[in-house]
């Protein structure tokens, strides 16, 4: 059945869902690859991961963790799945995906967390391919559990509790339930999650050497099977970390996400890439750049502008726009970051008098888009952006910068070669005084007096 666009308004609203990605098989997907002057991201993630996509060669080194930096909102993950389709199959990978948003507790992610999470995917993983390992390769960390875990003074109340519902004591259905009840544990139970997390870092060491046998059974079982002959993890949803997570996270426990000795992926925030802390083996340089809606050079990007219109046009049927200016006014008040086009659409699906979305409508959407930066944006921040567009320089890399990119009131575009504000930004009164203050003259200083 060929896919239609919704007709009425409220049917756009329902079905507006900006902090969803989408699906491999969602007909709304959009390949914004010449819109963003991202032909050659997928190419460059492959060969990290030791694959060469025209030629099939597959020669991957033992461990290798890359962070894919992007603004948060931009796509990354509806990318990456793309991208995980063509890094998958047999004498390739076997790509599991994570999403901590979903399994842990954003609002305070650890490295023990995610690698609870990830054994128990990459096990659900292997399950559903119908590749079931034997005990050698499960029993490291079956002993861990027991030996180190569940017999723990801390947190005794609730290992009571794992271990009194534990049915099985092996196999791989065993080890699922307990990372399963771990990582609930993580997002759920304040009570003891900090308890958990202390006896998970006292014994780290011996469940990393567990871990790394069960990846390197998990994967010769793979290839025998004709599946996969590496595991590649894609953790989802790092990049929305709060700050201080954040840096504990990358930075702080970088040598404990290291110590697993396979192939990950992990979102990142724009702003992560300028701190300028993370260690040397974290691969660090790859970023999906944004739509360009238009050059550094002010001329419109054409493909940016299709790419946008098309990923709109897929919402929201174009009947429910007065003509064509109100698209491409959305078009242009999104800077070419694709959720905020869907927020100023679903702006305008609330605002509208009638079944039609009207310039009327987009103006009360864009200006109340705006009012949202108004809230956490100072003049100095205002001085910073109207600075980076008049000059058309880049805004540098200072701590006020860093964090304009992380709340998308300042865009990226190129691969970081240039920047500029936010489009609804520069609506703002504060932009505009601060524009203005750039373009008036100086007063000349008073003259000195040279008789005193």
């Amino acid at each position: 059945m060929t896919y239609q666009p919704p007709q009425h308004i409220l049917d756009v609203l329902h079905q507006i869902e900006y902090e969803k990605a989408l699906t491999l098989d969602d007909p709304r997907f959009v390949d914004t690859r010449r819109a963003r002057g991202s032909e050659k991201t997928l190419s460059r993630l492959a060969r990290k991961f030791g694959l060469d996509l025209k030629t099939g060669r597959f020669t991957p080194t033992t461990q290798k963790h890359v962070l894919f930096f992007g603004h948060t909102g931009s796509g990354k993950t509806t990318e990456l799945r793309h991208y995980a389709k063509e890094l998958s199959g047999p004498g390739k990978y076997l790509v599991v995906e994570v999403d901590i948003t979903l399994e842990l507790d954003l609002h305070n992610v650890q490295y023990a967390d995610t690698l609870m999470a990830m054994a128990k995917f990459l096990l659900l993983a292997l399950t559903d391919k119908s590749v079931h390992l034997l005990g050698p390769a499960l029993k490291p960390l079956e002993d861990w559990f027991g030996e180190r875990v569940l017999t723990a003074d801390e947190a005794t109340e609730f290992l009571a509790e794992i271990k009194a519902g534990a049915e099985m004591k092996g196999g791989m259905p065993y080890l699922i339930g307990l990372f399963a009840k771990f990582t609930a544990a993580f997002k759920t139970n304040a009570t003891y999650k900090d308890s958990i997390r202390k006896v998970i870092r006292n014994n780290f060491a011996e469940f990393a050497a567990a871990f790394n046998v069960l990846l390197r059974d998990a994967e010769a079982a793979l290839k025998t099977a004709g599946v996969a002959a590496r595991v590649l993890f894609v953790v989802d949803g790092t990049d929305k970390l709060r700050s201080e997570d954040r840096r504990i996270f990358f930075v702080q426990d970088a040598e404990q996400l290291l110590a697993i000795d396979t192939h990950v992926i992990y979102s990142a925030p724009l702003s992560l890439k300028y701190e300028g802390n993370l260690t040397n083996r974290l691969d660090a340089d790859l970023v999906l750049p944004m739509v360009k809606l238009n050059e550094i050079d002010g001329n419109a990007c054409t493909a940016g502008h299709a790419a946008m219109r098309k990923i709109l046009l897929l919402r929201a049927d174009h009947a429910l726009f007065a003509s064509e200016a109100e698209i491409n006014r959305i078009v242009e008040a999104s800077g070419g970051h694709p959720r905020e086009m869907l927020r100023v659409l679903k702006l305008c699906c609330e605002y509208a008098e009638a079944d039609v979305i009207d310039a009327a409508t987009v103006d009360a959407a864009i200006k109340l888009l705006a009012s949202e930066y108004r809230r956490f944006l100072v003049p100095e921040d205002f001085a910073v952006l109207a600075k980076v567009d008049r000059e058309l320089a880049h805004g540098g890399n200072d701590e006020r910068t860093r964090r304009l990119l992380y709340n998308l009131a300042l865009l990226e575009y190129n691969d970081g070669g240039w920047q500029r504000s936010h489009p609804v930004v520069r609506t703002l009164e504060g932009y505009q005084r601060a524009t203005a203050a750039l373009v008036a003259p100086t007063a000349p200083a008073p003259p000195t007096d040279m008789t005193t």
